[in-house]
C-alpha cells in the first residue's frame, strides 16, 4: 500500500483500482469516486476470474512499475480535482523535495501542469523548473529551432530579451508581443518560441509558454535567456 502512495496515488484513485480488480459496474464505468462505488456495488457485478495486477520492479521508470490502468485512473482523478485541491496535495511533495516553494506560487503553476502528470511525484519532473535557482545543465543545440540554425536562434533570443524586458508579463500581452516580434523577424512563430521555452524551461517538452513566462516573472524569465545567449556565443 505505501509503494502506491509513495509513488503519488491518490487514496481514492487506489480505492477505485482496488475495487475493478474483481468486481465491475453495470455501465462499465472506471472511474468512479468512493461514494459512486458505494452506490453501484452489487454482487452480481463480482468477477469469477481471479484478478491479476502488474507490478514490475525494477521498472525504466516509476510510471512502469504499476498496473498501467492504475495509472490511468490516478491521472482520471488527478484531472478532476480542483486546481485548489490538487494544488494542497502536490505542495508537501515539492517541499520535502527541497523547494521551498510558497503556497500561493504552487497554485499558479498547478494548472499549468495537471494535464500533463500521472502521479503526484511527477510534478517534481514536470513543474521542477518553476522552483529551482539555476537551471540543470541542457544541450545548447536544442535551442535552435526547427528549420534553423545557430544565428536564428541567436538573433530570437537577443529580440527576446528587449521585448520580454518592455512587455507586462501578462498572458495576452506576451503572446501579442512575441508574435510581432517573429514577423519582424521574417520567422514562424514557433521557430519563435522554441529557443525561448528551452531557456526558460531547459527543454522542450514544457508547459504553455506564455503562461510559463507569467509564473516565471521578468526577472527570472530575462536571466535564463541571458544564459541561453552565453551557451549559443
Amino acid at each position: 500500500m505505501t509503494t502506491y502512495r509513495d509513488a503519488g496515488f491518490l487514496a481514492e484513485a487506489f480505492i477505485n483500482f482496488l475495487c475493478l480488480l474483481g468486481w465491475s459496474p453495470k455501465n462499465d464505468r472506471e472511474q468512479m469516486a468512493l461514494a459512486e462505488l458505494q452506490d453501484a456495488f452489487t454482487l452480481e457485478g463480482i468477477n469469477r476470474a481471479n484478478a491479476v495486477v502488474n507490478f514490475k520492479d525494477p521498472a525504466p521508470t516509476p510510471e512502469e512499475t504499476f498496473d498501467p490502468k492504475a495509472v490511468w485512473l490516478n491521472a482520471e482523478h488527478i484531472r478532476s480535482l480542483s486546481v485548489e485541491e490538487l494544488s494542497a496535495r502536490l505542495l508537501p511533495i515539492v517541499r520535502e523535495a527541497g523547494f521551498p516553494v510558497d503556497p500561493a506560487k504552487m497554485l499558479k503553476v498547478t494548472p499549468l501542469i495537471r494535464e500533463r502528470i500521472k502521479l503526484l511525484r511527477d510534478v517534481l519532473t514536470a513543474a521542477d523548473f518553476f522552483f529551482v535557482d539555476q537551471l540543470p545543465s541542457y544541450d545548447p543545440l536544442e535551442l535552435i529551432p526547427q528549420k534553423g540554425d545557430v544565428a536564428m536562434a541567436l538573433n530570437v533570443l537577443k529580440r527576446a530579451r528587449e521585448v520580454l524586458g518592455e512587455t507586462e508579463f501578462k498572458h495576452d500581452l506576451l503572446d501579442q508581443a512575441l508574435r510581432a516580434a517573429a514577423q519582424e523577424l521574417g520567422i514562424k512563430a514557433g521557430q519563435m518560441f522554441q529557443p525561448i521555452r528551452v531557456a526558460v524551461c531547459g527543454r522542450k517538452n514544457a508547459p504553455p509558454l506564455f503562461e510559463t513566462l507569467e509564473v516565471l516573472g521578468r526577472e527570472t524569465s530575462l536571466a535564463r535567456i541571458e544564459q541561453a545567449l552565453e551557451k549559443l556565443q
